[in-house]
């Protein structure tokens, strides 16, 4: 630890160009992406001295969503500050892993709680505020101008109009890359959302992990939004699809009267069709998620048992999958 605490103490310093110091390196368990642990530094800043609580995002050696690059999130952050989409103060970034032999960022720690999708402990009233705060964050998330702030480089639609193509080709990509046996059913599957890809009236930055879990509560609001590490642009019903798949995001689901509220204060309707669509083709990438993640285990290049119990999740996922699509194209 105290070796880690004097690189980054050194990374710091080069960032700012004065000396800084790490204490107190913890690692948060939790999380299945990114390792995340907190710390406290001293730094120099437009000339004071100051001292805070930050969170380190460092990529593992080898996990669920290979292959990694943290400058990805750390440029999404960056391109959230000061926007009506709550996110953490993201600091300074290490693309190579030359300082600890993966990349990484740092970025300010955020108090408050972290509703976990299977927490029901809150009362009536906290509920029903942390679900409109929920359907309000994801209606400023999909109202944010992805362009004007620079967020091409998470790969823009050939045809705008038609998102779904660019992310089968990315699921496609994955498959081919991670299967450890082959998976025809998962073929299938891409080859029958492939021939009913919807058009999509406009495009956003989609967050496409959106869920209990990922938010901090704090004061009766959503504090911060965390996990960007799968941001892309696409159809913005990709998320409000994810937060309707029970067994990941909990009982904040963007539905009913939650719907209305979120077109209200988007302005963009919910499309159930579409909607119904992005169900199955998440479904489909959260497999693929399992199945990388396993595959990084079987092959060593990581000791995390959670990718095994994930990878099982992963092959029972696909007989949902084939009963999702009537068990053939």
């Amino acid at each position: 630890m105290n070796e880690i605490e004097k690189k980054l103490a050194a990374f710091i310093a080069e960032h700012t160009g004065a000396a800084a110091s790490v204490r107190d390196l913890t690692r948060i368990p939790g999380g299945f992406s990114y390792e995340t642990w907190s710390l406290t530094a001293a730094w120099m800043e437009t000339g004071a001295p100051r001292e805070q609580r930050l969170i380190l995002r460092r990529a593992p050696h080898g996990g669920v969503l290979e292959p990694y690059d943290a400058s990805r999130e750390f440029r999404v952050l960056r391109a959230l500050a000061d926007s009506a989409v709550p996110v953490p103060r993201a600091l300074w970034c290490e693309p190579t892993g030359s300082v600890l032999g993966t990349s990484f960022y740092l970025m300010e720690l955020v108090e408050g709680a972290v509703p976990l999708p299977w927490d029901t402990s809150a009362d009536d009233s906290t509920r029903a505020a942390m679900h409109a705060a929920f359907a309000d964050t994801l209606a400023a998330l999909h109202s944010f101008d992805w362009e004007e702030a620079g967020l091409e480089f998470l790969g823009v639609p050939a045809q705008r109009q038609d998102p779904a193509a660019l992310e089968l080709e990315r699921c496609r990509e994955v498959l081919d890359r991670i299967s450890l046996r082959p998976y025809p059913v998962l073929n299938e599957v891409i080859a029958w959302l492939d021939e009913r890809r919807p058009r999509a009236p406009r495009l956003s930055l989609i967050h496409d992990d959106y869920r209990m879990g990922n938010f901090i509560w704090r004061d009766g609001r959503i504090a911060a939004l965390l996990d960007w590490e799968r941001a892309f642009v696409g159809d913005p019903m990709a998320d409000v699809a994810f937060t309707r798949i029970k067994a990941l995001a909990g009982w904040c689901s963007i539905d009913g009267a939650m719907a209305e509220r979120y077109t209200r204060k988007s302005g963009i309707e919910v499309d159930e069709a579409r909607v119904a669509y992005y169900e199955t083709l998440e479904m489909l990438k959260a497999t693929l998620v399992g199945l990388t993640g396993l595959k990084a285990f079987a092959e060593g290049r990581t000791s995390d048992l959670r990718l095994i119990q994930i990878g099982r999740y992963a092959h029972q996922n696909i007989a949902g999958l084939a009963a999702a699509i009537g068990g053939s194209r």
